[in-house]
């Protein structure tokens, strides 16, 4: 048994055109009055059940150059600071290079790379270099965990001595 089964809405919306057809005297006012009232309260609604925070506002001070600065500074300023966005973007597509590699995706970046070394020269070989990170197995791990928990346990617990030997509360 269906509560919503058969759903007709031309019988009310065609009462409703009939009603509002009629001639009464405040007809076009309480309609106003109405969507008013409706617009007011789904208003309310979203403005404090569903309250949004505003972003602060972030003042950013800059300094300004000194009068007496000449071109040659202003030109090494901003070669050094496109120098460490290419450095950036070497780092982030190395990064990419290995996510690339591990899902079998083929990823050509010579042009990039090329770009690169003539920015930054030889430092440029320097960037490529994976960092190789001590690797440990599993029985390392466990002998690593099994130190510091024992170590954090004579710590935690008075009745220890330094022997790591439990001790009686009425010795102390």
């Amino acid at each position: 048994m269906k509560m919503f089964g058969k759903v007709d809405i031309g019988g009310g919306l065609s009462d409703f055109w009939t009603y509002i057809r009629q001639p009464r005297p405040h007809r076009w006012p309480l309609i106003g009055v109405s969507a008013a009232l409706v617009f007011v309260i789904f208003y309310g609604f979203s403005k404090y059940l569903i309250p949004v925070e505003r972003p602060k506002t972030d003042i950013i001070y800059f300094d300004n150059w000194a009068e007496n600065r000449d071109d040659s500074a202003a030109r090494e300023a901003w070669v050094e600071r496109a120098k460490e966005t290419t450095r950036r973007n070497a780092l982030r597509r190395a990064e990419y290079q290995k996510l690339a590699k591990l899902l079998g995706v083929e990823y050509d970046s010579s042009e990039a790379d090329k770009v690169t070394r003539e920015t930054l020269g030889d430092a440029a070989d320097d960037l490529n270099k994976p960092v190789e990170r001590p690797r440990s197995t599993l029985a390392e791990r466990a002998a690593g965990k099994a130190k510091t928990e024992s170590h954090s346990e004579s710590a935690a617990n008075p009745l220890t001595d330094t022997a790591g030997t439990k001790t009686s509360a009425t010795a102390q």
